[in-house]
């Protein structure tokens, strides 16, 4: 069952919005899928890179190595980001800022297939 994370702006869950920015997102929407693409699980945990002086995106992925996911939705990210998500095969999904996280979990269904 396939773990999305998506950099979010609040605790509000699939009500909650697509963070203005990755690496410094306030929080993480986590959301694990069934084998039929439905929400089976949402977890919200604070962003370790939120507040970070430096090596943000490092924090930030590291927290989301840790809850095992397979999918990062953000609004863009960085050569860093990019980089260290290659290396750990962790597919990351650009989708603009504001976006609904609900609608933003569609968008990755349709696009990876888990519907």
């Amino acid at each position: 069952m396939p773990k999305i994370a998506i950099a979010s702006e609040d605790s509000k869950g699939l009500d909650d919005v697509v963070a203005s920015r990755f690496a410094r997102a306030p929080k993480f929407t986590i959301v694990e899928l069934d084998e039929k693409g439905e929400v089976q699980n949402i977890k919200i945990i604070d962003n370790p890179g939120a507040q970070a002086t430096g090596g943000a995106a490092i924090k930030a992925i590291q927290a989301l190595i840790n809850e095992g996911v397979d999918i990062v939705i953000g609004p863009a990210f960085g050569p860093n980001a990019q980089a260290v998500l290659a290396e750990m095969k962790i597919k990351n999904m650009v989708i603009p800022a504001g976006t609904r996280i609900r609608d933003a979990i569609e968008k990755a269904k349709k696009e990876y297939g888990l519907t």
